[in-house]
This record gives C-alpha cells, structure tokens and sequence, in this order.
C-alpha cells in the first residue's frame, strides 16, 4: 500500500541524497520543494527574492503534486526541510485526508558535519547555496520528530544498510 515519508532535518543533512536513493531502489516519488520553486521561478531564484504570494504558490504546487501521487497509488518521498512540528503536520493532512499512512523520516546529523556541507558547498557549489544566517536560524528553530512513527537515519550510517533496515527491498 502507498504512504508518504515526510523527510525533516536540518540543511545539508543529507535529507535529498537519502531521498534520492530511495527513489531510485525502491521506485518512490520524491516532490523536492526546492525543485517546485526552481520551475517556477527558475534555477538561479534566491529564496530571499520570493514573497509571500510566491511561497504559497509553491506550497500549493508542492501539495497538490503529493496528493495527485498519492491518489494514484504511489509511495511519495516529501523531500524537503520540514524543520517544525506544524510544517509536518500540514504535509501529513494530506495523506490522512486520504487515509494514507505518514512516517516522518528524520535525518539525524550532527550540527557540526551539516555546517562542514555547507561550506564545503559554497566551495564546489554542489548545490543551490544557503545563508550561514538561514543555515544558523534554521538549526535553532529546529523541532526534531516526537511522533511515534518514526524512522531515524543516524548519522554516519551507511545509507544502504539503513535502507535495508528500515525499508521492504
């Protein structure tokens, strides 16, 4: 049966190399808010540059692209920070309006080895950038995952170990 996996964690956790693993073993379909945004607003758009208005408009495709997934019986990866509790839940109201199960996949990675990433990307540019200020803010508004359905990957697991632990191959 399909669910939807709410990936959450800090920036450069490693929540989207995680997500796309899955995505390619198990055949999941993992909606990225910042892939939204970029075809939307295109790949050099600054998260600062987008307004209210913006963002709900990318939320809004977001949702709609998990529901219609969803809907058609596909297992659904939410890759995306997810740093609250209510950030959470507003992606779990989907899947339980559909009466779908929802496991929160919770990217445990110490502060220090994120921070590592995130300099390491404004080097090789890897990836979109991050503020040190959004990286710092992000990191202390935090709320880690209470719910009981739960799956931690805990940093330096092997990613494929902790697939085959926590996930039918």
């Amino acid at each position: 049966m399909n669910k939807l996996y709410i990936f959450c964690g800090i920036p450069f956790s490693g929540k989207t190399t995680i997500a796309k693993k899955l995505e390619e073993k198990l055949g999941y379909i993992r909606i990225d808010l910042d892939d939204v945004k970029f075809s939307l607003f295109g790949n050099d758009i600054l998260d600062e540059k987008i307004d209210k208005q913006g963002w709900d408009k990318v939320y809004q495709k977001m949702y709609k692209q998990i529901e219609d997934n969803l809907k058609n019986d596909k297992t659904v990866i939410n890759d995306t920070g997810n740093f609250t509790k209510h950030e959470r839940d507003l992606v779990k109201e989907i899947a339980d309006k559909l009466g779908l199960e929802t496991i929160e996949v919770f990217i445990d990675t110490p502060t220090e080895i994120a921070r590592q990433r995130l300099l390491e990307n404004k080097k090789i540019k890897k990836r979109f950038d991050v503020s040190e200020n959004d990286f710092n803010s992000t990191v202390s508004e935090f709320e880690p995952p209470e719910d009981n359905n739960v799956i931690t990957y805990k940093h330096p697991q092997p990613i494929e170990d902790w697939i085959i632990e926590n996930f039918q191959t």
